[in-house]
């Protein structure tokens, strides 16, 4: 699978897969002002990643969203309802939701995602830095 890196700027975060490792990462706030033009590209790569899974390691998915506009909820959860159509082909997969601790409204927003996808996520508090 090839690799992916989107790096972060003032109103977007960085998204970066590494084959290797097998890992998918968004980190950052996301307040783009054109969502599409962000997450196009992700969407891309995560349609030729489930047509052929690099599944050896499992595929982890890890969110450290600070901010983010509805718009890229809205993208998040098309992203995680493609990846679950993974589960159903019987290949694992994990998603981490990193969330500041007090933090409820990025807290919550990783429950709803969860629950739309049907995706368990590791729900990870952490310290602000």
């Amino acid at each position: 699978m090839r690799p992916l890196d989107i790096q972060a700027g003032k109103t977007t975060p960085r998204i970066v897969y590494g084959p290797e490792e097998n890992i998918l990462q968004i980190i950052g706030s996301s307040l783009p002002e054109n969502v599409y033009t962000l997450y196009e590209p992700v969407m891309e790569w995560v349609e030729e990643f489930v047509a052929s899974p690099v599944m050896n390691p499992p595929l982890r998915i890890i969110f450290k969203i600070q901010y983010y506009n509805s718009g890229t909820i809205r993208y998040f959860a098309e992203l995680l309802t493609k990846i679950a159509g993974l589960h159903s082909r019987g290949l694992q997969y994990s998603v981490e939701w990193h969330y500041e601790a007090g933090d409820d409204n990025i807290r919550d927003a990783g429950e709803d995602l969860s629950d739309i996808s049907e995706t368990p996520f590791t729900m990870i508090s952490y310290k602000k830095e």
